[in-house]
């Protein structure tokens, strides 16, 4: 029996994987994600996890190399599943809250030892509201996380006008306030080729508005400062 979604009523994960794993072995040799519901109104998702000092918004895409047997035996059984996983973000050796959903867009490479080299997208994000390291008798672990909306569209009047200067001045590229009425916080976000921990910080504060307000006019006060100390030295 193929399995990729399982369907069950918990408070937490240690009680869910013990609901999952109560099922015949047969059942479970290919299931690798499940739907969680908390409450009559909270619906919370239990994904695979691969924590990784990575941030994939989505629609963004990197590679990974699969050494490990845990995430061997994780890619090959979303891959199976058409799953998903999750990536909690790892910063300085520890995991924070906050994630990045992705799926498998294709194997690039297989290994005669197994190992791969993986092409992922980002699908959503995440705040990590539990996580277990091992989902036994899984190699992996797993973790219930709750949504972050992906779908925010750019609303202060300010962060407007900054984005309509940002693009115009730093990329050379016009653009009208009714196009960035229709773009997402995270649509603005990838286009400024932050880092992994810049983008961890937007997706983890509490108005991320207004954190991507102040993160485009730190980088239009860096580029600005870079061009005057240009043109001094050219002057001179």
């Amino acid at each position: 029996m193929l399995c990729s979604v399982i369907s069950v009523k918990i408070t937490n994960l240690t009680t869910a994987l013990k609901r999952i794993y109560q099922r015949k072995p047969n059942e479970l040799k290919f299931c690798t994600v499940f739907v969680i519901s908390i409450d009559m109104n909270t619906h919370h998702l239990t994904l695979p996890m691969f924590p990784l000092s990575i941030v994939l918004l989505p629609g963004e895409t990197t590679k990974l190399y699969i050494f490990e047997e845990r995430y061997k035996q994780l890619i090959n059984e979303c891959q199976i599943n058409e799953a998903s996983f999750g990536i909690p973000f790892v910063e300085k050796g520890s995991l924070t809250s906050f994630g990045c959903e992705v799926k498998i867009k294709r194997i690039l490479k297989t290994y005669k030892n197994g190992e791969m080299d993986v092409l992922i997208e980002g699908t959503g994000l995440f705040k990590l509201l539990e996580y277990s390291p091992t989902l036994s008798p899984k190699l992996y672990g797993a973790g219930i996380i709750q949504p972050i909306s992906i779908d925010q569209k750019i609303q202060l009047n300010n962060l407007q006008d900054t984005v309509v200067n940002y693009f115009g001045t730093i990329q050379n590229q016009f653009i009208d306030y009714d196009t960035v009425a229709g773009l997402t916080v995270y649509n603005v976000a990838s286009s400024l080729q932050l880092t992994h921990p810049e983008k961890y910080r937007l997706i983890s504060a509490d108005n991320q508005q207004l954190h991507l307000l102040n993160q485009i006019k730190f980088i239009n006060h860096i580029i600005s400062t870079e061009h005057q100390i240009k043109d001094r030295f050219i002057d001179n």
